[in-house]
């Protein structure tokens, strides 16, 4: 079946930016697109074309769908269904969704769905064709030491697709494709059955930076990240208590996430306690809670009161504890400037390390979340402050509401044993 009579048989139109993909034949093609570009589609026909090749030729491929999740990567793999039941609608026994999404066809193709998230369930896999959903997402590592591999033994194809996140190791990629002739970037406009008028209400609704990033696809170095200078306030910071006031930010864990609790000095704004913990009962969680900040001189703790949060809080009052509940909200929107939004308690956050008006202790797992954070874009066009999918942003939080009690500058002695490296000012964002 030519490419021709494929795009009729399952009512394929492709438009013209994506028509210039498909003429590209190198092994790694780097997609950069704004939202509703077309990727998912454009990769899902790749998909179908390649599954239907190899079984016609009787050498069946073996193509991965990998995303942040097994839920992004559905997005590719719905369109892949529908349209290879189009061409054999006999085997609908070959798609299933359990353990997870996937096609194996009678000929032994195979296409199955992948989740970035769990790096393990990606080894020793040699694959045809590689298609990577929302790669800006994706750690750089799981890239490298999951993915890359699986290719090589037989000389398989990749398919990058993303929109952009900053300048990280998917603009890298783009860099060196585009070299090719194979990295592509166009923005959401380049595709003809999106309206001007939705263009113009997200260029209205939007920060002028996350439009450009989201909408024209425009590589961004600011926009990565939403903590900067954080390793020049990296210092050996946890202590036993003095005669000094502390403040305990209390982030509680929610499903598979964790507990974490943070403990500044007020005077130093030095993280003096961190922990982390996962799956211990509630009543061993409030003890520790308890102790610790009585033993840093009576604590003020801010807890998030959200959820489990107003019960613990009650909870720990009745036991003579200073605690004093924030009522998150997690959407950028137009009441954004609203006292204890999330919102604000992370620019809060934000500013201090722009300033370097904090001192974080050398712990891997708070530095890493706290240089991963950014900003998810909802389906409804809303920002939301978060980790990337598949991470967590326990620590950060924890943090966060540590610092929201907090006024003014560090201690003298304090800001001199700091390194000197000037803050980084970033652009204010105006959320509308």
């Amino acid at each position: 079946m030519n490419e021709k009579t494929l795009q009729e048989r399952i009512e394929f139109k492709p438009h013209k930016a994506q028509r210039e993909i498909l003429k590209c034949h190198e092994r790694e093609i780097v997609i950069c697109a704004g939202r509703r570009f077309g990727k998912s589609i454009l990769c899902a026909y790749i998909a179908l074309r390649t599954l239907l090749e190899g079984d016609y030729a009787g050498k069946p491929v073996k193509i991965w769908i990998v995303s942040p999740t097994y839920d992004l990567s559905q997005k590719v793999f719905d369109y892949l269904v529908k349209w290879f039941l189009k061409v054999a609608p006999s085997q609908t026994k070959a798609v299933s969704y359990r353990p997870f999404p996937q096609i194996k066809t009678g000929r032994g193709g195979l296409v199955q769905c992948k989740s970035a998230d769990v790096p393990t369930s990606l080894l020793g896999e040699e694959l045809d064709l590689l298609i990577i959903d929302e790669c800006s997402r994706i750690k750089r590592e799981v890239y490298q030491t999951y993915l890359y591999p699986s290719t090589i033994s037989r000389k398989g194809s990749t398919i990058f697709i993303s929109t952009p996140f900053g300048k990280n190791w998917f603009h890298e990629q783009w860099v060196i494709a585009k070299e090719k002739g194979a990295g592509f970037q166009f923005a959401t406009t380049d595709n003809p059955t999106v309206s001007e008028e939705e263009i113009a209400l997200a260029k209205k609704k939007l920060p002028t930076d996350v439009f450009e990033q989201e909408f024209l696809a425009t590589f961004n170095a600011e926009m990565s990240a939403v903590f900067r200078n954080v390793r020049a306030c990296i210092g050996d910071t946890l202590k036993e208590p003095m005669n000094h006031k502390y403040v305990m930010g209390l982030d509680l864990a929610k499903f598979r996430d964790f507990s974490v609790i943070t403990i500044i000095d007020k005077n130093t704004h030095e993280v003096v306690h961190f922990d982390r913990f996962q799956k211990i009962p509630y009543t061993l969680q409030k003890i520790r809670i308890r102790d610790i900040a009585r033993k840093y001189n009576n604590a003020k703790i801010v807890i998030d009161s959200l959820n489990v949060g107003a019960a613990l809080g009650d909870d720990l009052r009745a036991e003579g504890l200073n605690v004093e509940e924030f009522k998150s909200v997690g959407t950028i929107s137009k009441d954004w400037q609203k006292k204890g939004s999330k919102e604000r308690l992370i620019e809060k956050l934000s500013s201090f390390f722009e300033e370097i008006n904090i001192r974080i202790p050398s712990n891997e797992t708070l530095i890493d979340e706290l240089e991963s954070f950014g900003y998810q874009m909802t389906d409804a066009g809303n920002l939301r402050y978060g980790a990337p999918t598949g991470l967590h942003d326990d620590c950060v939080d924890s943090l966060a509401l540590a610092v929201w009690t907090l006024k003014g500058k560090q201690k003298r002695e304090n800001i001199s044993a700091q390194r000197s490296i000037p803050p980084i000012r970033r652009k204010s964002y105006q959320y509308y």
